[in-house]
């Protein structure tokens, strides 16, 4: 999602609230439980291996420009405390991709998958800016033999861009029961007028749709075309959809389209979802709010990432409701019951 205001910092910090029930795994933002006292974090993504948690974050305009990494292996995964410190996972020197078409330093929404049955190797899909377009930003595929990196793109142009709908972005990867690979992407309409409704209320674009790709195992050679299978559903999404994570129940039988809606700099932001029984590609329905403005204390939380299998959580929301101070991630984990899903 849009990240045009940013804080820099050194280390991950693990945040959350605290829950009205004692069962909670949420953690109330502390500096008992911060690793740096609130830093900077937007956007994570979460890959587990082998025991240890690793969160990916839009990087910081100042000391860390690429791409946020930090990891734990503490059991009670939302303890912050057991966070380690961030490092860069994507630096921008003698990286290809940042010579022929994307901007250096304007990485957005970095999601890592892990490969394998394929090769093993580590895929990230990021969004970064155009160099022919700052305004406009789409995605690309970098890669890595090691989960932190660092991570490399030799291509000489996106993987995916949209220029005209106004680019593509928050690109996250989803492997199914079946082992068959897919990415899913929003299409950045609000990038054609410089921010649409949140923008201006005057200046509508309704197009923001959830895109799903089928790929091949590499993560990259795409399968016949993309389809839409979730859009934003008017003024009550402040015309506005990003962020998907998709999950399959633990029982197979139906598939979970985490995504925010509304502006992310203020308390429209919000993390939903929608469910289908009838297959990856949809249709999807039954809209349900999973965290909004004012849950465990939180300040537009969004931009979730939810972990197959455990069902961990982590997303982002602003400090003291202030954009200008950032936005923190917090970690939990989910239910998903039926066609419902509820953090513990």
């Amino acid at each position: 999602m849009y990240s045009w205001i940013f804080a820099s910092g050194l280390l991950l910090s693990s945040l959350g609230a605290a829950s009205p029930t004692p069962a909670s795994k949420l953690w109330k933002r502390d500096p008992a439980y911060d690793v740096l006292r609130g830093t900077n974090f937007p956007d994570p993504s979460l890959i587990n291996l082998d025991g240890t948690t690793y969160a990916f974050g839009t990087g910081n305009q100042g000391n860390l420009q690429g791409v946020q990494v930090g990891m734990t292996s503490n059991p009670e995964f939302s303890n912050a405390g057991g966070w380690s410190a961030v490092t860069d996972a994507f630096p921008a020197e003698s990286v290809p991709a940042f010579a022929n078409w994307a901007q250096e330093g304007t990485v957005w929404a970095p999601d890592v998958n892990h490969l394998t049955d394929f090769d093993g190797s580590y895929a990230m899909y990021y969004s970064p800016a155009l160099r022919s377009n700052g305004g406009i930003h789409c995605i690309g595929v970098a890669r890595s033999l090691n989960v932190e990196g660092p991570y490399n793109d030799s291509s000489t142009e996106p993987w995916v861009c949209p220029e005209e709908a106004g680019g593509a972005i928050d690109a996250a990867g989803f492997l199914d029961k079946d082992n068959s690979r897919y990415v899913m992407y929003k299409i950045d309409g609000q990038a054609v007028n410089g921010g649409g409704y949140c923008a201006s209320t005057n200046n509508l674009v309704f197009n923001t749709s959830i895109m799903l790709q089928h790929v091949e195992a590499d993560g990259y050679t795409k399968i016949g075309s993309p389809v839409s299978i979730w859009n934003n559903q008017g003024v009550e999404d402040q015309y506005n959809t990003e962020a998907p994570s998709l999950v399959l129940s633990g029982d197979g039988s139906t598939y979970f389209l985490f995504f925010s809606t509304g502006c992310y700099t203020e308390a429209s932001y919000t993390t939903s979802y929608v469910t289908s029984t009838s297959g990856i590609f949809g249709p999807y329905g039954d809209k349900q709010v999973l965290l909004k403005e004012g849950d465990y204390g939180l300040h537009g939380p969004g931009s979730a990432d939810v972990t197959p299998g455990d069902f961990q959580i982590a997303y982002h929301s602003l400090v003291n409701g202030d954009i200008n101070q950032g936005r923190v991630m917090s970690t939990g984990s989910v239910t998903l019951e039926g066609q419902t899903a509820r953090i513990n």
